[in-house]
């Protein structure tokens, strides 16, 4: 019985395990000292069993712990629809408000920036969704790493 319970839990936290990796969708980075240092990435929105995509659901973390760099955002851009999502508390745990950027399947372009000089650590969640919340296929490339 004892092993039965042993294997049952090992087999609970794997399954909680792989959910965990399939819907987390997440890219750390550091923008470097120059006040223009920025980060682009292209998130590739596609239907899956989620539906077809009709927005990307963006937000950030700023993670910095020393002063310097400013506030953090970052720019979601669909064909003509934009969104910023940013980090308006440096010392809390949280992330900013989410932004959501509406569209369709396809390549939408994300901008990481910051305002003044200084380092900063950040955490970009992105989640392409159908128009009913459902997960779809989402896949990041790193254009520029600064």
């Amino acid at each position: 019985m004892k092993e039965f319970m042993f294997w049952n839990r090992i087999v609970i936290l794997f399954t909680l395990g792989v959910t965990t990796q399939v819907i987390a969708h997440d890219q750390t980075g550091t923008l470097g000292e120059d006040a223009a240092a920025s980060d682009y990435f292209l998130v590739q929105c596609s239907s899956d069993q989620g539906g077809a995509t009709g927005k990307l659901e963006l937000s950030i973390y700023d993670g910095t712990t020393t002063q310097g760099g400013g506030k953090i955002s970052a720019v979601g851009v669909f064909n003509e629809t934009v969104a910023t999502a940013s980090d308006p508390n440096r010392l809390d745990d949280q992330p900013g408000a989410k932004a959501a950027v509406i569209g369709s399947n396809g390549a939408y372009n994300v901008f990481v920036h910051k305002l003044k000089n200084g380092v900063k650590n950040y955490k970009l969640t992105y989640h392409c969704k159908s128009a009913e919340g459902g997960h779809t296929g989402t896949a990041l490339q790193t254009i520029q790493d600064q």
